[in-house]
């Protein structure tokens, strides 16, 4: 190899960034939107074909579209449900209060988010689970004062326990008054102990000893932008954005704007969809779902994937345009480009605020990558734990935990393969166009067994199963190729995109 092409190879940002033919390419968009399109036109079908056996009589009939609405997923129906009811409302408020209070009476900002952030979760969930979560707060306010990180710990950890404790679970159900008003309790309370983990472990890592206000923690914890969906903000982050505050100005209005229109869009096409496409019944009804063709298997799931990724979008986007409102800068929106091919960046693109929380509390203060490879499994492996743990330790989270796990043993071990000198050597004899169809090669069985296992999480483990078999083993080997190869044109254009937006952003 010539001096100049090593220079090349080297600084090249990896076979991911090297350009293909147009030909190519277009060989491989039409090698996965063709299979994709056709599998969605036959969930489409099946939905047609099993509309009354899927959702009954007339129920869920669309005055707009005239058609009925697959309503069986409980995230997006229930968020849904409380938005027009009462969410709305509070955040709407919020907005003119906090306008307001910066406007005529900043020196008192946070005393009157607080107030109307009392004011306004009062009225949602009532007086009791109020008092409840005002309780958690005052109690890690007493272990940040003391500054003790293993008590904040041992408190974080018996609150998420009781979250699944059925004896707690009864209470908390009467405190809450109704089941749907549990559910949204139990939301915020998950949340909220993120946000009290992450301030009383800032303070207790301050340097200068110095105890923040309670009225610091309960602004924070109850700031209700982000107090009922997220995404989680660290307290070091969100108090230097939020006392830094002022009216918003052209630029922050824009971003704001572009939020809220990228959510309504994207609200109205799922809302669209779910009237046409019945994917969520159809894999909730386990005897129709078995005994589904594998195409139509193919389609349930990647739509399943894309409505998960999809809610995420709505539900932090809405919540991070109010807070850029405020001047409180939110983590990332998800993404799909950089998930669907590795499972080292799985969780760090699609929940970035709570891959933020994992990072800084656990991975970092156990060692991260400055102790060695072993460490960093090890802080990997805590990490997922404490994800299992948070979510209720279910099986099909317990599967999804230990595979995203072994996945990243798996890449990380590789990794540390293909930087040995032998290895190199043997790589540089490949060209860079190769090279990325080697790598596009490799991550196409990771891609696919990574998408099974994200199912998993979202449909429980009856529906992996089904899943893993009609796709893995059904029509093995010809089936099994078939998709593979569908996988492999996916990550060629995960790789097209990357490289295209690469290049934009260097000439930015």
């Amino acid at each position: 190899m010539s001096p100049t092409k090593a220079a090349n190879h080297k600084n090249s940002g990896g076979p991911g960034s090297q350009s293909l033919p147009a030909a190519e390419i277009m060989l491989y968009t039409v090698g996965f939107c063709c299979p994709a399109a056709y599998s969605i036109y036959c969930v489409y079908v099946v939905s047609m074909e099993n509309e009354i056996e899927l959702l009954g009589g007339k129920q869920n009939v669309s005055a707009f579209l005239g058609r009925r609405m697959d309503a069986t997923d409980f995230e997006w129906t229930f968020w849904k449900t409380w938005f027009k009811n009462s969410l709305f409302g509070c955040f709407l408020g919020h907005v003119i209060v906090s306008n307001m209070v910066k406007r005529f009476i900043p020196e008192y900002k946070k005393e009157c988010i607080l107030a109307y952030s009392f004011l306004s979760l009062y009225c949602v969930i009532g007086l009791k689970p109020l008092a409840l979560l005002t309780l958690h707060s005052l109690l890690f306010y007493a272990a940040a004062v003391l500054r003790s990180k293993l008590l904040c710990w041992g408190m974080g950890t018996f609150l998420v326990a009781t979250l699944n404790s059925s004896l707690f679970r009864v209470l908390q159900y009467k405190l809450a008054g109704s089941e749907s008003t549990y559910y949204l309790v139990l939301s915020i309370t998950a949340i909220s102990i993120l946000r009290q983990v992450s301030f009383s472990l800032d303070v207790c890592r301050r340097k200068d000893k110095k105890v923040c206000s309670v009225v610091d923690l309960l602004v924070y914890n109850f700031y209700i932008p982000l107090a009922f969906l997220g995404p989680v903000v660290t307290y070091d982050t969100f108090q230097e954005h939020f006392k830094n505050s002022t009216v918003v100005d052209k630029a922050r209005a824009v971003r704001v704007c572009w939020y809220i229109c990228r959510v309504t869009t994207w609200a109205v096409f799922t809302e669209m969809a779910c009237h046409f496409l019945y994917f969520c019944a159809l894999e909730q009804n386990a005897p129709l779902f078995q005994s589904l063709p594998p195409v139509v298997v193919a389609g349930i799931g990647y739509m399943q994937g894309h409505f998960l990724h999809v809610k995420y979008v709505i539900f932090y986007g809405m919540t991070s345009a109010l807070a850029t409102l405020d001047g409180v800068e939110t983590p990332p929106l998800p993404r799909c480009v950089s998930t669907c091919y590795s499972f080292r960046t799985t969780w760090k693109y699609f929940d970035s605020g709570l891959n933020i929380f994992l990072v800084r509390y656990v991975y970092i203060p156990l060692g991260g990558s400055r102790k060695g490879l072993m460490w960093q499994l090890l802080g990997s492996a805590a990490c997922f734990s404490f994800v299992c743990f948070w979510h209720g330790g279910h099986d099909n989270i317990v599967i999804w935990s230990v595979f995203n796990w072994a996945g990243i043993v798996a890449e990380s071990l590789d990794a540390a393969v293909i930087k040995t000198k032998t290895v190199q050597t043997y790589l540089k004899t490949f060209s860079l166009r190769n090279l990325r169809r080697m790598k596009a090669a490799m991550f196409a069985p990771v891609a696919t067994l990574l998408i099974i296992n994200n199912l998993v999480f979202v449909g429980g483990r009856q529906a992996g199963s089904v899943y893993f078999h009609k796709l893995l083993t059904y029509n093995f080997p010809v089936g099994t190729l078939g998709l593979l190869f569908t996988m492999y044109c996916s990550v060629q254009l995960i790789f097209e995109l990357e490289r295209v937006f690469y290049k934009k952003s260097k000439m930015d």
